[in-house]
């Protein structure tokens, strides 16, 4: 005799409305039922079903979705000491209950259906049910699996909210902006019931903060983003243009369906789900999919570009297995300097073949040189920035305005405000796209790092922006939809994400597992190991108004040795053709300077195997090592150097601003916060200003 009590209550979710105009879908149309969802109307106390219209509606969800499904399901018939109780949330009252010994017939699931008042803004509520029992091991066995391979529950219930304004329609005729369409949230909550946000097959599959079932994948094209507790996909999900049934919220007066995606799922929970065809509703424009956009990337694995050489020479990697390997290749951006080269890239012009951006660190006047990586010309001379100002420069490369080109990110290094350009290139020249103070205070002085790369995948590279010294470690993300028209506009609250450490950080972003949202890598320069810590671009992006600080991490290694103070820059770019950024991490030790390459799984164990290498032979070097990505075979040498004079001038670190940096600013709390701090108290009393 066994004793089981298994599958608890708090496997239920819901669904709540909003107002975003979403897609519709249709659900396959099955002649025969493979599996039938037999609706009880029992716990219905309000007498909510007592509306033929909404009985039909919620008859027609069960059969159309249970049509969808192909299981083989054991019946649950107790007898003698086989005994069992079916428990679940009571519609009518919220509270647990429990019906002792309940049949459940062969291929048939149990749905207890009813209606209340629900809190806030939930539309509907709905979960699997859990049970108690007591009998032979193979009697419980029936009960948890039902002989079924995959997810297979006896039941649930499902609640929706009785003071909705509900359009009980078998069509949207006559469905309007102040009506829920019940049909969804119907869909919406079977779903549920079905494993979807709830099973534990479920919960095996959401890592880092997006769904990986191989066919979601397959139907998505990559992981699937989930929302802040990974019970629904994010918020606005698509696919093929069309919204999800289960979207964590739904608009009113319109009507979302079953998709190919939420079939997927199922199918990935063990169901036999079909496939779904995609029928948009006449008159309602499809919504494209936001993509992120590669500029001009070539095919295969591209080397990777290390500075710091004192001869100033650039030197060229590939990365296999997480090796690199020297390809012999070199680039001399700045013939017969000596100092710190930093370098960008990405695809300048357009033409697939990625450029190169170089700056120098401090000393001469700050100047950026662009190649072209198709033949090793200069795509953009030597030009001043900020001009006047001697203490080196930092760059990114990404496509901030989705216009299939990378556009260049520049910031001014310690000595300096904390002032962002970010330029297109054209005519051979810098055009000046975007400028603005981070962290809403020129005066510091502690300068700035920046990086760049598609977070929110919404198709505009965002920009990351990191504090240079002299204060707590800051972070910063700008959207980049934004700054292609001027305007600084907050993604997230900024945040600290090493509590205590005032010293340089180093940012790096791009898309790790495949799912379309960049990840977001953080480590200490100098004055600090290199703790590497790095975020999911989709948990970000679904917790937007919360501190990335507070949020999970996909990752949190020491790079290189724990006792070493030296800390790490960071790149984040495919190095080996498999359409998935690795991540590199170079040491910043001038007497010991080291590289480690490392793939999303690799930063998910904690930076296990990725072994370590020495670039240039010997670990000495003028400033650690820099890491810029995707270089081309093309070999260069440029013979001009670091210029010295005036050329034209695209900004000064006195300028101010040349947008309202106030328009499309956030008002949360954490960035009202930091404005407050930025105004002249704790964060910045020990910086100068001058």
């Amino acid at each position: 005799m066994f004793k089981w009590l298994t599958r608890t209550q708090n496997r239920t979710s819901s669904v709540k409305t909003r107002r975003p105009v979403l897609r519709l879908e249709q659900l396959e149309a099955r002649e025969v039922p493979a599996v039938l969802i037999q609706l009880d109307y029992s716990r219905d106390g309000g007498g909510f079903f007592n509306n033929a219209e909404a009985r039909a509606i919620i008859e027609r969800v069960a059969s159309e979705l249970g049509g969808s499904l192909n299981a083989n399901l054991a019946a649950i018939s107790p007898s003698g000491t086989n005994t069992w109780s079916a428990t679940f949330f009571d519609p009518a009252t919220g509270g647990q209950t429990s019906v002792s010994n309940l049949v459940v017939g062969a291929n048939t699931i149990r749905l207890y259906v009813g209606a209340r008042d629900l809190p806030g803004t939930e539309a509907g509520f709905g979960g699997f049910g859990g049970n108690s029992i007591s009998g032979t091991q193979g009697w419980i066995n029936t009960i948890q699996s039902r002989g079924h391979s995959g997810f297979a529950p006896w039941g649930g219930s499902i609640t929706f909210d009785n003071q909705q304004q509900w359009h009980f329609g078998q069509s949207t005729d006559g469905l309007n902006s102040t009506e829920l369409d019940f049909y969804s949230v119907a869909t919406h909550e079977l779903g549920h019931v079905l494993g979807i946000g709830t099973a534990p097959q479920w919960t095996s599959l959401a890592q880092g903060g997006a769904f990986r079932g191989t066919n979601a994948i397959a139907v998505y094209g990559g992981a699937v983003p989930l929302n802040s507790n990974s019970s629904h996909w994010a918020n606005g999900v698509t696919v093929g243009g069309q919204a999800v049934s289960l979207d964590p919220s739904l608009t009113y007066g319109i009507r979302v369906n079953w998709s190919a995606l939420d079939a997927a799922a199922l199918r990935d929970l063990g169901w036999g789900a079909a496939a779904t065809t995609t029928t948009p509703q006449p008159g309602a424009p499809p919504q494209p999919r936001a993509v992120t956009s590669a500029p001009g990337p070539l095919a295969g694995p591209q080397p990777v570009a290390f500075t710091g050489n004192p001869d100033g020479i650039v030197s060229l990697f590939t990365v296999s297995g997480g090796v690199l390997s020297d390809t012999g290749r070199r680039l001399t951006p700045f013939a017969g300097y000596r100092g710190a080269i930093r370098v960008a890239s990405g695809d300048f012009n357009g033409d697939g073949t990625t450029d190169y951006a170089f700056t120098i660190g401090a000393g001469p006047q700050a100047v950026v040189q662009l190649m072209d990586g198709r033949n090793g010309s200069v795509l953009v001379g030597q030009t001043v920035i900020f001009r006047g100002f001697t203490g080196g420069l930092f760059l990114a490369a990404a496509d901030i305005n989705h216009d299939g080109r990378a556009e260049l990110v520049v910031s001014a290094d310690a000595g300096a405000g904390p002032h962002i350009q970010t330029f297109q290139i054209a005519g051979g020249a810098l055009q000046l796209q975007s400028s603005f103070f981070a962290f809403d205070n020129p005066a510091f002085r502690g300068g700035a790092r920046v990086a760049a790369g598609d977070i929110n995948r919404d198709g505009f590279a965002d920009v990351v922006v990191t504090t240079g010294g002299q204060a707590e470690g800051r972070v910063a993300v700008y959207s980049g939809a934004d700054l292609r028209n001027n305007v600084a506009t907050r993604l997230t609250p900024d945040f600290i994400p090493f509590a205590g450490l005032w010293s340089a950080l180093n940012a790096a972003v791009g898309d790790m597992d495949g799912d379309g949202f960049a990840e977001l890598a953080i480590s200490p320069d100098r004055g600090a190991p290199a703790h590497v810590k790095v975020w999911a671009g989709a948990t970000v992006s679904c917790n937007l108004g919360a501190m990335a600080s507070n949020l999970p991490l996909v990752g949190s290694f020491y790079a290189f040795a724990p006792t070493d103070p030296s800390g790490a820059r960071l790149a984040l770019k495919d190095t080996n053709g498999d359409g998935l950024s690795e991540l590199t991490v170079a040491s910043a030790n001038r007497t010991n300077s080291m590289a480690r390459v490392f793939n999303f799984e690799q930063v998910v164990a904690g930076g296990a195997s990725a072994p370590s290498t020495t670039p240039f032979g010997a670990p000495t070097t003028s400033d650690g090592l820099y890491a810029g990505l995707n270089a081309t075979n093309t070999e260069t040498t440029s013979e001009v150097a670091p210029v010295y004079v005036e050329p034209p001038v695209f900004g000064n670190v006195t300028d101010t601003v040349t947008t309202n940096r106030m328009s499309g600013k956030c008002n949360c709390g954490g960035c009202l916060v930091l404005a407050q701090l930025a105004s002249g108290d704790e964060m910045f009393s020990a910086i100068p200003v001058v």
